[in-house]
């Protein structure tokens, strides 16, 4: 069956390994019974532009772009007729097409449009998975530094803090490097 779960976690696999090719040729596979699924023209867009030697980012933009704009104009058709639309989107997530593209903004130097991407993903981060939400925030962070707006830059500082405040917690409950560490006997 070609859109076999097992199918999209071996080309997932193939991808994180670098074999860029068998992931190709997995979600072409998957591609040949879903072809207007945005969640695997967006796997195969960015495969692509690995196998391209990330030498296109424009091409990749272009497709990240349109495949975000069709996937929010879904939504929201979802949203008015409660499920028409639904069938469109699948389970793509807007936020994953949001943040690759600030990254290629980021990455062709257009700060100020990466910039924008991620204000408009910040001011809706709570729906957004926790990891991409954190990754976000860095670059986003990073952006309002590169771009000296420290007070924008603190909020975003502040709700990191706020909402990850666990991750520098250790198992004692005490935060990691505290004076209240015990040396070894």
């Amino acid at each position: 069956m070609p859109d076999d779960p097992s199918e999209a976690a071996a080309a997932a696999a193939a991808y994180t390994e670098g074999d860029h090719a068998t992931a190709h040729s997995l979600l072409q596979g998957i591609l040949s019974s879903r072809d207007q699924d945005p969640k695997v023209l967006h796997n195969v867009a960015i495969t692509d532009y690995a196998m391209g030697g990330c030498k296109e980012p424009r091409k990749l933009l272009a497709v990240l772009e349109r495949l975000r704009a069709r996937v929010e104009e879904a939504r929201e058709k979802a949203d008015a007729s409660d499920s028409i639309g639904s069938d469109l989107v699948g389970d793509a997530d807007p936020s994953l097409l949001a943040y690759n593209s600030a990254v290629v903004l980021y990455q062709l130097k257009q700060y100020g449009k990466a910039r924008a991407v991620l204000d408009d993903m910040f001011a809706q981060i709570e729906p957004v998975d926790e990891f991409l939400a954190f990754r976000s925030c860095f670059l986003l962070l990073d952006l309002q530094l590169l771009q000296r707006q420290l007070e924008k830059a603190a909020e975003v500082l502040a709700y990191l803090e706020r909402s990850y405040a666990m991750l520098t917690k250790s198992d004692g409950g005490r935060e990691n490097g505290s004076a209240g560490a015990r040396a070894p006997p």
